[in-house]
């Protein structure tokens, strides 16, 4: 043996990978020490025998030496199985200096046999993900159904201490007691709303709301919110000023509309003089739904923070008739539930800016107004 074959004898024996060279007639004429160990024996208990006498089965026995004879035939490379007791090996011919087939080098792949291990923790994981998803769906449906009682069951004394209050504001002749009538009335009120808030956000926390996206005309949602909040601006004496985007949008109509609720809730409650814009501009693929407001503005160290639950500006006794400070919050996680983008630019003194990307329908090809948006 010359020091060349030597030395490659030794390499391939200190090989972690399972090597074997075999025979025209599928026999065993060299192995290394991580082949021979896969059947507990020394390389030279194994070689020279045939693969009967590793123990393997029949049946595989003659399914590889078809394969090696393939492999001997087509001079191509065979992946085949049952070789080793784990994983795959790779036939692949061994030519002499002639291009003719003398052997059969087999190498255990190991990429393969690592492939067999992945897929099998992730079939394990796979199993244990569905086994969590069905336990917090048997939750939701506990905190659904939880929800909906509380829900119903608390909100049957609000509709009763209604009915009541308005009895006895009938029977009240005396300043003094109308005024402590309609402070009660107050309270209920911010009451029911504080109410509501809780239960919509436990709802989006317990992953009970669903989404329904379609397409529909923006302006159906905008008008919708110019009759609700227009009573509330002219109380204040505040213009309120909505501009038709004559295009359709595509996502939850409901959803939409209760994340723009809130926002011009605030608009119109942290304005004292001008006025409130709810307009819509195209960019790109999506309608830039804005809120413009003229009033206090937020600080940029507060831009951020008034998304977090019960974070509150302007508010600094924490009075409970002004809310809990969930309206912000709520969008934020509606947001994050539709994927839309919501953005603020504000300025202290001079007011803010809410916006929210909604994506355009793939029908929506009617230009919208192109001038640029300003505070009414």
């Amino acid at each position: 043996m010359t020091d060349r074959m030597i030395r490659l004898e030794a390499l391939l024996s200190a090989n972690g990978t399972a090597h074997a060279l075999l025979g025209l007639d599928a026999r065993l004429l060299v192995v290394n020490q991580a082949f021979a160990a896969t059947f507990g024996c020394l390389p030279e208990e194994v070689e020279g025998k045939g693969l009967a006498d590793l123990g393997i089965p029949a049946a595989i026995v003659a399914q590889l030496e078809a394969q090696v004879r393939r492999t001997v035939l087509t001079g191509a490379p065979v992946t085949a199985f049952g070789l080793l007791p784990k994983g795959e090996v790779m036939l692949s011919p061994v030519r002499d200096a002639d291009g003719a087939v003398t052997s059969v080098a087999a190498i255990a792949d190991t990429d393969a046999a690592a492939l067999v291990a992945a897929r099998a923790e992730a079939e394990r994981a796979k199993a244990e993900a569905e086994r969590v998803r069905l336990e917090a769906e048997k939750g939701r449906t506990a905190i659904g159904r939880f929800l909906s009682a509380a829900s119903h069951d608390l909100r049957q004394p609000f509709q009763a201490m209604h009915l009541f209050h308005h009895l006895l504001m009938g029977r009240l002749t005396d300043p003094g007691a109308r005024d402590l009538g309609e402070k009660l009335e107050m309270s209920i009120e911010a009451a029911e709303t504080l109410l509501r808030a809780l239960l919509d956000v436990s709802k989006l926390e317990a992953g009970l709301v669903r989404m329904q996206v379609h397409s529909f005309p923006i302006d159906e949602t905008l008008g919708r919110l110019l009759n609700e909040f227009a009573p509330e601006a002219d109380a204040k004496a505040l213009r309120f000023n909505v501009r038709p985007a004559d295009a359709e949008v595509s996502t939850d109509p409901v959803l939409l509309e209760q994340l723009l609720r809130p926002i011009l809730s605030n608009a119109l409650r942290f304005t004292e003089s001008g006025g409130v814009l709810l307009a819509a501009r195209r960019r790109g693929g999506a309608l830039r739904i804005e809120v413009w407001d003229t009033g206090i503005g937020i600080a940029p160290a507060d831009q951020a923070a008034i998304f977090d639950d019960f974070h509150q500006l302007g508010n600094p006794a924490r009075d409970r008739r002004h809310g809990l400070g969930l309206g912000l919050a709520i969008v934020r996680r509606l947001a994050a539930l539709l994927g839309l983008p919501v953005s603020l630019r504000s300025v202290p003194g001079k007011g803010s800016v809410f916006a929210v990307e909604v994506p355009l329908s793939a029908d929506s090809t009617e230009a919208l107004p192109a001038e640029k948006s300003s505070a009414a």
